[in-house]
């Protein structure tokens, strides 16, 4: 498939005068995990090509290359609490020789075609058919309304990977924008349907959304190991942003209605600014009812759904806190912290960023987490 895709993708951009462009990235990392060392780190090539055979097609594709080196092989056990999976893998019940302390993850080395699509633009309207960026809403730690991505709290604005959608977007004036994106199925009732209002008012940018979708979460079986465990999910909300008195301001919400189980309510708040000595502060509210409120109701489910990504947090309220300030010319200072509101725990991570040439950067970042062995933050003690 992917060769196919290169095959009718190279002769139009060869014809259309295509622009290349991209960047290398390396990276070395060291943490301490449960007492556990890890040191590891990747080289990545990302390679993008856009061309406009006439004033109607853009065609764009990136190749993201991704090589791993160091410890490539994670003990999964290492990133949960004990009291979580020692009743699962070291019963009582069960002779000390099958006891189990080890659940290998392998980090693959990737050549993958990342985004690969083509926007036409009629007089009334765009289509953009292929692999390519969706992400909606306005928060920055966390976007309740985004049913495609996944974000790190330590990196929040790391780019995303594409999917696989046909996208149409209605301009509705000046101001205002209907998004319509579908991803489909075998079967029109799974295939994932988002719609997206835009408009502004004002000072103030407003976005209404509807979707449904296939919700896939993890569930683990001990004879069989993890599974999938599937209910349409339907989201209706929207979000806002905008400036009060020299201070952004944002909201976001999402209702969501669950085939077959509980609903709940997500909503993040946030504000920023950057004041007369040049410090900017950014700082968000995540509340998010589908966490579990108590950490003694915590489950093996439950933090292989958040570390998977297919929840947006663990647990039910957090905070997150983003400092940056351009000290010298080339060099700027700034830091994260987050916290788990409900198990007192959270890390803080202290950065330096060094434009040592044009288009070439040195960043140099650590972490530093607090909270019992049994939180969610506080079992990964620090790392480099």
């Amino acid at each position: 498939m992917r060769l196919a895709l290169l095959a009718l993708i190279i002769p139009i951009t060869l014809s259309a005068q295509p622009e290349f462009y991209g960047y290398f990235e390396s990276e070395a990392d060291i943490m301490q995990v449960a007492g556990t060392n890890y040191s590891f780190g990747y080289n990545k090539l990302r390679l993008d090509v856009e061309a406009r055979p006439n004033d109607y097609i853009l065609i764009g594709a990136n190749m993201n290359i991704q090589q791993y080196w160091g410890q490539t092989t994670w003990n999964m056990l290492d990133f949960l609490p004990e009291n979580i999976w020692k009743p699962i893998f070291q019963s009582e019940y069960v002779p000390d020789s099958l006891w189990v302390n080890e659940l290998p993850y392998a980090i693959p080395d990737t050549m993958l075609l990342d985004n690969v699509y083509m926007r036409v633009t009629f007089p009334y309207f765009d289509l953009t058919f292929g692999r390519q960026q969706i992400s909606p809403g306005v928060g920055y730690a966390w976007n309740p309304i985004d049913i495609f991505n996944s974000k790190t709290l330590l990196d929040p604005s790391y780019e995303q990977t594409g999917v696989n959608v046909i996208r149409g977007d209605f301009p509705l004036g000046s101001r205002s924008t209907i998004t319509t994106i579908i991803q489909p199925e075998e079967k029109w009732s799974r295939s994932t349907k988002q719609v997206l209002l835009k408009t502004g008012l004002g000072s103030f940018d407003f976005e209404l959304t509807a979707a449904q979708f296939d919700w896939n979460r993890t569930v683990f079986n001990m004879l069989s190991g993890p599974g999938a465990f599937v209910s349409q999910r339907t989201l209706t909300g929207g979000s806002l942003v905008g400036e009060i008195f020299g201070w952004g301001v944002w909201a976001e919400i999402a209702n969501n209605r669950i085939e077959n189980d509980s609903d709940f309510l997500e909503t993040v708040l946030g504000v920023d600014h950057t004041f007369d000595n040049g410090l900017y502060l950014l700082m968000e509210h995540l509340h998010n009812e589908n966490g579990i409120p108590d950490k003694a109701d915590l489950s093996m489910d439950s933090f292989l759904q958040g570390l998977g990504g297919e929840t947006h947090s663990l647990m039910q309220d957090y905070a997150f806190v983003y400092l940056m300030h351009q000290t010298f010319d080339y060099v700027s200072l700034s830091a994260i912290a987050f916290a788990n509101l409900n198990d007192q725990s959270g890390s803080f991570g202290p950065q330096v960023d060094w434009n040592i040439f044009e288009d070439t950067n040195l960043s140099l970042q650590g972490s530093f987490s607090w909270g019992d062995d049994d939180t969610e933050f506080g079992l990964q003690d620090l790392g480099l």
